[in-house]
């Protein structure tokens, strides 16, 4: 069985989104314009957000699926409104090499939920 977490939600100051499991460009339309709907809601009131991105078991059904996230999440105005930024993700060769050449300081990346949550509460 195929079964996807496409779901957002909020916390206090922070943004919550999944994105995982077997994922299609449909999957990722409708994961965007809940997570967008989310944003606004700091975004109108002139507030910035925290985010914390689940995508730890995402398995995309084609290569343009993870093009079309790319070009979904990195949008100037969600990143402009972004305080930091949290990504839960699998281990292995893509986490050590953003781990390796990340040197933002609100950005982390990391496969344990724990780490993430307590780091991005914190920031």
């Amino acid at each position: 069985m195929n079964v996807n977490n496409t779901c957002t939600s909020i916390s206090k100051d922070m943004i919550i989104t999944n994105l995982t499991g077997y994922i299609s460009i449909a999957d990722v339309s409708m994961w965007f314009d809940s997570f967008e709907q989310k944003c606004n809601v700091f975004i109108n009131q002139g507030k910035k957000f925290k985010l914390l991105v689940n995508r730890k078991g995402y398995t995309p059904e084609h290569f343009a699926v993870q093009k079309l996230w790319k070009d979904k999440f990195f949008s100037n105005v969600i990143l402009e409104n972004t305080i930091a930024i949290a990504f839960l993700l699998d281990e292995g060769d893509i986490l050590d090499h953003l781990n390796q050449s990340n040197n933002k300081k609100n950005i982390r990346f990391s496969s344990d939920y724990d780490h993430l949550i307590e780091w991005i509460t914190n920031y």
